[in-house]
């Protein structure tokens, strides 16, 4: 009888922790874009036009601009950042202090962009970032993704995509991982010197895992991305889920975060692993928050 007792409190102390959720660090409007640099974690706030910055308990505004509507920061430059302003289709450089800089409004041919998304640094003081196209399932494969150089040079690396959205880029193989999303995949495309695809690869089709083959929203797909020694995660936009792979796209482990729409993932210094996105995509100012996993919880 001790034994089975034993067995039930271990049994409910393990339900416990599996339904655990993880800490609240930051509430946003529509938090997009995770960054941790310098000691700190950044995002964006597409709700409510500006980029913040999490400063232990406290949460302050970092840069702001009206019609921005921005969803990525990424390292810029030698000290500085690249902005990207979904809503206002361009990319902004914005100062280590917060100050606005140059923009760029145009793609290589001259045309307008679609709609600026996410963004990865190239460790060399550029950017890729992906300009989506339209958000519907129904919609021609118009998204693409562009390399912006530290002198404002700006070259397409892939096009034909539908929804180009997170990204995410390892300098030591030179593999930049773009999520498809309303193909429901994640994109390998190893690149030359020069960012120009050398070979191109489907790393994880949603359709073919158990974890991420089922979905209900209409639009769900994978979103955000983010890169650690032997792991990519990807948030599942529309799902609430954030999914660990291993380099060779196994799936590892699913996570459950309290935001239907979870759109960005990054990691801190410490191994913890930050989660954003809103809890509704229909009434500004979108209400949503940024949540941390410690090493524990996602090692599960």
């Amino acid at each position: 009888m001790r034994a089975a007792r034993i067995a039930f409190v271990v049994l409910i102390a393990a339900c416990v922790q599996a339904s655990a959720q993880p800490a609240v660090v930051a509430q946003g409007a529509y938090p997009e874009g995770l960054l941790w640099h310098g000691g700190r974690m950044l995002f964006a706030e597409m709700g409510a036009d500006r980029i913040s910055m999490i400063e232990g308990e406290a949460t302050r505004a970092f840069w702001r601009e009206s019609g921005c509507g921005p969803t990525s920061i990424a390292p810029f430059g030698a000290t500085g950042f690249l902005v990207n302003c979904h809503l206002g289709r361009m990319a902004v450089e914005v100062s280590a202090a917060g100050a606005t800089g140059r923009r760029f409004r145009a793609i290589p041919d001259g045309g307008p962009m679609q709609g600026p998304n996410a963004s990865a640094s190239d460790g060399r003081g550029g950017v890729f970032f992906s300009d989506s196209g339209i958000f519907s399932v129904g919609a021609p494969a118009t998204g693409r993704v562009y390399h912006l150089s530290a002198m404002g040079v700006m070259t397409e690396v892939a096009n034909g995509i539908r929804y180009a959205n997170g990204t995410a880029f390892d300098p030591d193989t030179r593999t930049l991982y773009v999520s498809e999303h309303l193909a429901r995949r994640v994109l390998a495309l190893r690149l030359d010197d020069r960012h120009r695809v050398v070979s191109s690869q489907v790393f994880a089709d949603f359709a073919q895992h158990a974890a991420t083959r089922a979905f209900s929203y209409p639009e769900a797909g994978p979103d955000g991305l983010a890169l650690r020694p032997g792991l990519l995660v990807v948030a599942e936009y529309g799902e609430g889920r954030v999914h660990l792979f291993d380099r060779a796209g196994k799936h590892l482990n699913m996570l459950k975060v309290a935001m239907p729409f979870v759109d960005t993932v990054a990691w801190d210094g410490a191994g913890n692993l930050y989660a954003g996105g809103a809890y509704q995509n229909t009434r500004p100012p979108f209400e949503g928050a940024v949540v941390r996993f410690a090493p524990a919880e996602w090692q599960r």
